[in-house]
């Protein structure tokens, strides 16, 4: 009897020196294997968006090395999508009900594959387009091969989409295919298949996902930021370089760099622009800021205002926007909303007015400011139509302020 309860007495007592280890190790390993990720919404509307975490921090209390892979998971459990960016953020796409919270768990491994919302690359045999692209609107930036063939076009196109997927690599395959049998067809005297083939593969037509309709020309076309010589545009031409710093799948992002100019007695004044489009955004955001600039100088950015729509465009507090009416407004019947704001920059929105520019154009509508010598300045650019969800001029107001008030009261993000 004295030695079953010797026995007794030692399993006991082992038992409780592996809980009181167990009670000391627990916490240590548990630092290390995940991390909560509170995100919260203080205002009356529900939140959609792309929520930024510093990145630093989260690998700094997984105990784990910088970039490894991560995985982070909703409330469900379920892995979503997220991104590691080039400036040390962690992204990931956040939905918060009105005054509630969400919570994500990241921990290490290796997540699943997730479709990218966004994506932008060079086509160089298009003449170095530069295009790039979300889940609602896709942009244009013109390189240095059109510069070289002379041809006039200064600022940002908008192509129009009304899907949620990546178009844009597959609208310029699409083309460049139609372009090699279009060269077949006509060598071999075919006109009429070879018109054929040219109509039903356009850009400028409609195939089911959305059309190039934007005309830019020698024109700020949407959003390009300019220097100023009194109240007259210096129209910057293409740019020189390119350099993707990320790719999805939740945020594009690229820096565009000008060739050299002079303007108001400064000289070789280059310009950089760090163009940034998120997942669900209408808006880009741009900082823009000039090397060897040695005094202030006047700076805009706006978008072009074309005869055929300028009674709708509206100068805000700190906004501009218009309703355009494409490059063919009986063809088309829609319009392309446009919009550029400068909610965190002081600035004058004004009327430019300038018919010398191209044939049906009235000028330009721009935040008027200026910039400093080291200055880096931020303001935002997007488009929208009737097939990204805008359904008139009054619903891309309303998208504008909302934007807009997202920026002042950005959600919260809090770590544990």
């Amino acid at each position: 009897m004295a030695r079953k309860l010797f026995r007794n007495k030692s399993v006991k007592g082992a038992v409780r020196l592996f809980t009181c280890c167990s009670l000391i190790f627990l916490p240590m390993v548990s630092r290390g294997q995940k991390v909560n990720i509170t995100v919260s919404n203080s205002t009356s509307e529900q939140r959609s968006e792309v929520v930024e975490i510093d990145a630093r921090k989260v690998y700094q209390r997984l105990q784990s090395a910088y970039g490894s892979p991560l995985i982070v998971r909703n409330a469900f459990g379920q892995q979503v999508v997220s991104q590691l960016t080039s400036d040390s953020l962690l992204l990931v796409d956040a939905a918060v009900f009105p005054k509630r919270k969400t919570m994500f768990t990241v921990t290490k491994g290796v997540p699943r594959n997730f479709k990218s919302a966004v994506d932008g690359q060079l086509y160089a045999w298009r003449v170095d387009d530069f295009t790039w692209e979300n889940d609602r609107c896709a942009y244009r930036a013109y390189g240095p091969a059109l510069q070289r063939t002379g041809e006039k076009a200064f600022g940002i196109d908008v192509w129009l989409k009304s899907v949620p997927y990546l178009v844009v690599a597959d609208r310029y395959a699409n083309v460049y295919a139609a372009n090699q049998e279009e060269k077949r067809l006509r060598s071999l005297g075919k006109q009429q298949e070879a018109d054929s083939i040219s109509l039903n593969n356009s850009l400028h037509r409609d195939h089911g996902n959305g059309l190039d309709c934007y005309k830019v020309g020698p024109t700020l076309g949407c959003g390009a930021p300019a220097l100023m010589i009194g109240d007259s545009i210096v129209m910057p031409y293409c740019f020189k370089e390119y350099h993707v710093r990320d790719n999805g799948p939740l945020r594009f992002s690229a820096e565009f760099i000008y060739l050299p100019v002079n303007v108001n007695g400064e000289t070789d004044l280059i310009e950089h622009r760090l163009i940034t489009l998120d997942k669900g955004s209408s808006f880009n955001r741009i900082t823009v800021w000039y090397e060897n600039l040695r005094h202030r100088q006047k700076f805009c950015a706006g978008f072009v205002v074309h005869d055929a729509g300028k009674e709708t465009v509206r100068l805000g507090n700190d906004y501009v926007q218009y309703a355009d009416p494409t490059d063919n407004p009986d063809g088309h019947n829609l319009q392309i909303y446009v919009g550029v704001l400068f909610p965190n920059v002081k600035s004058r929105p004004r009327m430019l007015q300038n018919t010398r520019l191209c044939k049906g154009v009235s000028g330009h509508a721009v935040c008027e400011t200026t910039i400093n010598p080291h200055e880096k300045l931020t303001y935002y650019f997007g488009a929208g139509w009737s097939g990204s969800g805008i359904r008139d001029q009054k619903a891309w107001q309303h998208e504008i302020e909302y934007f807009c008030s997202t920026l002042k009261e950005p959600l919260k993000i809090n770590l544990k």
